[in-house]
């Protein structure tokens, strides 16, 4: 073999070593934890907490051997002899361990633990002084900008950081950190002084366009856009700049308006100004303001009007007042008034609702009572006199509709000389009758009961036909011939029905009264089909 492939093939084993390694260290691990069961007696696996410990001890060296430490070997963070080394002393403790040496187990697994440890403590500084190396390229990136306004500073910076970068390549992870902790602080202080100084020329450049000095104002705001292009009060300077070219002295003549605080009267100007320059964002930003100013002295206006009104107890008034006000502006201090002014109208009018309730209640005026509690209810729904009431007045209510429209109907039937149907509505309406009835209504049922009381009784009746009609009375005979048929029917409406052949059939609607005895009732047919 040649001296220039030599090294290729320690490359090549050195690869299939650290492939080979996981697998290697996990079937030993296995071997040997078999080996210690089988070699430990059974007394030792059981007696005692300090066994216990020990073997978690082992078990922990052993993740450390094959998964941390092999990760790190993979990563080239550790050398693999060192890899090598550790495991020959995780065997040796283990052989002690199976031995039965507990003491001497436990000093090995320890001085393990803690060589691990020590290197994997190492591999994070190196993990993590790389990251913080990519943290500082990136914030050098974002803070290029500030090369040009601080040259010196930067370039301390940018010395230190590449003094970092080249402890990292040499491995040297601590004094690597230290390059870049130091790159870091130098930055975050760029970053503030920069930041200091993009805000001293924003505020140059409004002080600038509120002088309408329009060159001074735009010098500032470019000045920041070119060490921050994306910076927004930049642009929005900018944009008022480009947006007051050209009507300096219509501006002007909008300033004296200001003076006299003629809000409307600006509006009206700016509008105008408006239709000339279209979408003028200045423009705009005024009439905004101007509004802002009348909604203000419209707020004010609103809230002394809710305060008389309060004044005076009137709290529906203030109530409607200060909700006119948070409409035309929000207020977390006058929203808690106007919570305050709803509890206080709630309960003033809640004291109304049940008097007039109760009052109207007590008249017998349940219509009246019913929407007084129902309102105290919908005010109140917490309120157990309000739904008491309500439920009292509405039942009422009901019974008194029930009452006047069974009265009405036993009036109508009395009078169509129905008696059974009037004395059934009546019974209804006297089961329903409130126990406050007015005067009419006591002489309606006076008048309904006189006349049921005449019609209480039987009369005499007589069916008159020719004894070739077949005559019946619905629901007292069925059809029959006859001459004549004496009978004692109760007052009501009755129909006669006669048939014969070849006739046309007779239906007849007779009333019997209670008050005319012997009354008579012909039905024959005499038509023929």
């Amino acid at each position: 073999m040649s001296r220039d492939k030599k090294p290729a093939v320690y490359v090549a084993i050195a690869l299939g070593a650290l492939i080979v390694l996981p697998f290697v260290l996990l079937l030993l691990s296995k071997l040997t934890s078999r080996s210690s069961v089988g070699v430990l007696p059974q007394s030792v696996a059981v007696e005692s907490v300090a066994d216990y410990e020990l073997r978690e001890m082992a078990r922990l060296a052993e993740t450390l051997l094959n998964r941390d430490l092999a990760d790190a070997t993979r990563e080239g963070d550790i050398e693999l002899n060192q890899v090598m080394e550790l495991k020959k002393e995780y065997d040796r403790a283990n052989r002690a361990l199976a031995d039965g040496d507990a003491s001497k187990a436990s000093k090995r697994f320890a001085l393990l633990i803690q060589e691990i440890e020590q290197l994997l403590s190492g591999v994070e500084i190196a993990e993590s002084a790389r990251l913080m190396n990519d943290q500082i390229i990136e914030q050098l990136r974002q803070q290029d900008y500030l090369k040009e306004v601080f040259p010196e500073s930067f370039q301390e910076a940018t010395d230190h950081y590449n003094e970092g970068y080249r402890q990292l390549l040499a491995q040297d992870y601590p004094g690597a950190m230290n390059g870049f902790e130091m790159t870091a602080a130098l930055l975050g202080d760029l970053e503030a002084r920069g930041l200091q100084h993009i805000q001293t020329l924003i505020e140059k450049g409004n002080q600038a366009l509120a002088h309408y000095e329009l060159s001074a104002a735009r010098s500032a705001f470019e000045a920041v856009l070119r060490l921050q292009p994306q910076q927004l009060s930049a642009q929005e300077g900018l944009k008022r700049v480009d947006s007051l070219a050209g009507i300096e002295n219509e501006v002007r003549e909008l300033v004296k308006i200001e003076a006299t605080e003629d809000w409307e009267a600006a509006i009206q100007l700016v509008e105008g100004m408006l239709q000339t320059h279209p979408g003028n964002g200045f423009l705009e930003e005024k009439r905004a303001g101007y509004q802002a100013r009348i909604d203000e002295r419209e707020f004010k206006r609103l809230l002394d009007k809710a305060g008389e009104a309060e004044g005076q107890g009137n709290y529906a008034a203030a109530i409607e007042a200060l909700e006119a006000a948070l409409a035309v502006k929000s207020d977390a201090e006058q929203a808690a008034r106007l919570e305050d002014l709803r509890a206080k109208y709630k309960a003033a009018r809640l004291e109304v609702l049940l008097t007039q309730g109760f009052a109207a209640l007590k008249a017998g005026q349940y219509t009246a009572a019913r929407d007084r509690y129902k309102e105290a209810v919908a005010l109140a729904p917490e309120s157990k006199e309000a739904r008491t009431g309500y439920e009292k007045a509405s039942a009422l209510h009901l019974a008194s509709i029930r009452y006047t429209q069974n009265l009405e109907d036993a009036e109508k039937y009395t009078k169509q000389g129905r008696y059974p149907l009037a004395a059934k509505f009546f019974n209804k309406a006297m089961a329903a009758r409130p126990n406050v009835v007015t005067a009419a209504l006591k002489a309606k049922e006076a008048t309904i009961r006189e006349q049921l009381d005449a019609q209480s009784q039987e009369v005499s009746v007589r069916i008159l036909s020719d004894k070739r009609t077949y005559v019946s009375l619905i629901g007292v005979f069925p059809p029959e011939r006859m001459k004549s048929r004496e009978l004692k029917l109760f007052p009501d409406v009755y129909k006669l029905k006669g048939t014969r052949p070849g006739y046309r059939t007779v239906e007849v609607e007779v009333r019997v009264d209670g008050t005319k005895p012997e009354q008579e009732f012909m039905v024959k047919c005499t038509e023929r089909q």
